[in-house]
């Protein structure tokens, strides 16, 4: 039963993550892929005391890739977190295998354009985008359950290119 949801937020674990998603599919693993946050020790250890009572893993893509399989048979759910479009993309190009990522927030930044009020892109957001559409993963923007989703390309223009 593994994978309960695929999620792509700049703020990886918090409250939205938690609480609204949290108390609705009750994971019992959380998997924050991102290359940093593994490489750091204080940021490692903050992520890893962010979910009491989950069974938080803290990996790089490449590990997270070696791992897909295990974790897609594995008991209980799980989470998957990662930051951005790029290491969504990253993620699959490795061997991953998600149907749809859930796009929850990517947030302003300089030369990032508005999608919506939680979704923010930028010519490289939208060239990894394309990418993992082109591999069959769907990118649905969605920031909590009780919210309708929407195809991320309906959003943008069909990605502008």
């Amino acid at each position: 039963m593994s994978w309960l949801l695929h999620r792509i937020d700049d703020r990886l674990i918090h409250g939205q993550v938690l609480v609204a998603w949290g108390q609705r599919m009750d994971p019992a693993r959380m998997l924050v892929v991102d290359d940093a946050v593994a490489a750091s020790g204080w940021e490692r250890q903050l992520f890893l005391e962010a979910a009491p009572g989950i069974d938080v893993r803290v990996m790089t893509v490449a590990e997270a890739a070696a791992a897909w399989p295990q974790e897609a048979a594995a008991p209980g759910g799980a989470f998957l977190l990662v930051r951005d479009l790029a290491t969504a993309a990253r993620l699959v190009a490795a061997g991953a295998r998600p149907a749809v990522f859930n796009v929850g927030g990517l947030h302003y930044a300089p030369g990032k354009v508005k999608i919506n009020e939680y979704v923010y892109l930028d010519d490289a957001d939208r060239a990894a985008a394309r990418a993992l559409r082109d591999a069959g993963v769907a990118l649905e923007v969605q920031d909590v359950p009780a919210s309708r989703a929407q195809p991320l390309a309906e959003l943008d223009g069909g990605l502008r290119a």
